[in-house]
């Protein structure tokens, strides 16, 4: 891993990000990791999608990578709802999480 930050790099690598990476098929891999949420930490698996790669026209020499992660979590196995929040009926237990990114680097 090289961001031009050694420091950063350092973090990268730490326990704080994703413990593995696993190509599925072309375009799709399974992200491993664990995700803390209101103290309680569970271990979590995010499906990563390359969306599409192409040359920044804004930055000469830049490479645009697109990836997105959408998938669904259950709040109630974090604790999130208690009181009048606790009933499905009221806030679903599924909580979708959708990040799209854009990554780029140097041609």
């Amino acid at each position: 891993m090289n961001t031009d930050d050694r420091k950063r790099d350092e973090h990268l690598q730490s326990p704080d990000f994703p413990a593995k990476i696993e190509k599925k098929l072309e375009k799709e891999y399974s992200v491993y990791g664990k995700l803390t949420i209101e103290d309680k930490t569970k271990d979590v698996l995010l499906p990563l999608e390359i969306t599409g790669e192409m040359e920044y026209l804004m930055m000469k020499g830049t490479i645009i990578l697109g990836v997105l992660i959408d998938t669904t979590l259950d709040r109630t196995g974090y604790g999130i709802g208690t009181g009048n929040w606790a009933a499905t009926m009221v806030v679903g237990d599924e909580v979708r999480i959708h990040i799209p990114t854009e990554l780029n680097r140097m041609k």
